[in-house]
C-alpha cells in the first residue's frame, strides 16, 4: 500500500477524543486544540505527522495567526472564507493521489465526499481509539474498515486483506482436522484391535471346547 495521507476534521476529532467542552474559558479552547495536536503527534509516525492536515473552522481560530501552520510537522488550516467542511471536501477535489486519502471525520458529508474521490474514511471515534492503541492506526486502517464495513477499501487492498485472512482460516483448519484425523485413526486403530482380540478370544473358546470334547470321547 502507498503513502497514507490524513486529512482530519479538527473539531470532529476533538469531541471524539473528549477534549470538547460544553463551555470554555478564557483561552480554554485553545489549550484543548493544542493538547488534541499533541496528543495526534505523539500517536502517529514522524513520517506520517508529515501527510497529515488538520482542518479546523476558522471562527474559532486563535486570533493573529496564519491560516496554515505547522505544529510538530503537521499542518494545521483554519478554513479562512470557508469552513472546515468545505475546505476538506476542497482539499479531496485537488488532490493529487486521492486513492491514498483517509479522511478522519464522522460526519456523513465527509465520508460520501471522500467516496465519491475512492478516498477512504473513518469514524473519528474509531481513529482515536485505535491511535490509542500500541498499533500504529494508519497501518490498522484498511482491515478495520473491511471489518466494519465503514467504509470503502480499494479492491487490490480488499482482495490482499480476504486472502491473507482466508490462508489464516485454512491454516487453523488443516490443525484441526490434522487432530480430528488422529482422533479418527485411533478410533479405527482401536475397532480394529478389539475386532482382532475378539476373533481370538473366540477362536481361543472353540479350541478349548474342542478339547474338552476330544478328552470326553476319549474317556
Amino acid at each position: 500500500m502507498g503513502k497514507q495521507f490524513l486529512l482530519i476534521d479538527g473539531y470532529n476529532l476533538l469531541h471524539a477524543a473528549g477534549l470538547a467542552r460544553d463551555r470554555y474559558g478564557p483561552g480554554q479552547f485553545e489549550k484543548c486544540r493544542q493538547r488534541l495536536l499533541q496528543e495526534l503527534a505523539d500517536r502517529i509516525s514522524e513520517a506520517q505527522r508529515e501527510r497529515t492536515t488538520v482542518i479546523f473552522d476558522a471562527q474559532d481560530a486563535p486570533p493573529d495567526v496564519p491560516a496554515v501552520q505547522k505544529f510538530a510537522r503537521i499542518d494545521v488550516v483554519f478554513a479562512v472564507g470557508s469552513d472546515a467542511d468545505t475546505m476538506i471536501e476542497a482539499m479531496l477535489e485537488s488532490h493529487s493521489a486521492p486513492k491514498q486519502v483517509l479522511v478522519v471525520s464522522s460526519d456523513h458529508r465527509l465520508q460520501k465526499a471522500a467516496s465519491r474521490r475512492k478516498a477512504k474514511s473513518i469514524d473519528s471515534e474509531t481513529f482515536w481509539g485505535l491511535a490509542a492503541g500500541d498499533e500504529d492506526p494508519v497501518r490498522k486502517t484498511a482491515e478495520e474498515l473491511l471489518k466494519h464495513g465503514e467504509a470503502p477499501v480499494e479492491a487490490a487492498e480488499v482482495a490482499e486483506i480476504v486472502k491473507r485472512l482466508k490462508a489464516e482460516a485454512e491454516s487453523e483448519s488443516k490443525s484441526e482436522s490434522a487432530a480430528e484425523q488422529v482422533e479418527v485413526d485411533e478410533s479405527v486403530t482401536g475397532r480394529y484391535e478389539r475386532e482382532l482380540t475378539d476373533r481370538a478370544e473366540e477362536a481361543l473358546r472353540e479350541w478349548n471346547e474342542g478339547q474338552d470334547e476330544g478328552q470326553a470321547e476319549g474317556s
